[in-house]
């Protein structure tokens, strides 16, 4: 049985994470409908590869951007909370997670921010359907690719 990230989680995990970087902002959830629609997407797709669905919380949150602020350390930090209820263990270190961010931040420099505008292309889709072939196209790009990658290095 896959134990799943519920939205109660998720909203948390974005507490806890604004907390941590000292942001002055309230946290606010702009777009609760988004965080179900993550939730719904996971949950349906991918079969049991709990690596892909991991992915999908990470790459979905991001997407959907349903918070403020801290989408995108929410989003990674649910895909890792989502292996870690299902049994994976964690082989990541805080160097590791340093040079996680700056590979994201590089890639979105590099990429001259047009993976920022595909991240909000697909925010703004309407259709639920081709919103989640929109969020799968990007787990398959580069972005996608090397956040897999990274989470089966340092999950097992």
């Amino acid at each position: 049985m896959v134990n799943y990230v519920f939205e109660e989680e998720i909203e948390l995990i974005n507490e806890l994470v604004l907390k941590i970087s000292n942001e002055e902002d309230e946290i606010e959830l702009r777009r609760p409908d988004d965080v179900r629609f993550v939730i719904d997407f996971v949950s349906e797709r991918f079969e049991s590869d709990l690596y892909r669905k991991a992915l999908a919380y990470c790459v979905g949150i991001i997407v959907t951007h349903p918070f403020k602020n801290g989408n995108h350390r929410t989003s990674m930090i649910c895909a890792e909370h989502f292996l870690s209820k299902n049994n994976f263990s964690s082989f990541t270190t805080d160097e590791k997670d340093k040079e996680l961010y700056k590979w994201r931040v590089d890639l979105e420099k590099r990429d001259d921010e047009s993976l920022i505008r595909r991240f909000f292309s697909v925010t703004n889709i309407v259709n639920d359907e081709e919103r989640k072939n929109g969020i799968e196209s990007i787990m398959d790009s580069e972005y996608g690719l090397g956040i897999d990658k990274w989470l089966k290095q340092n999950y097992r």
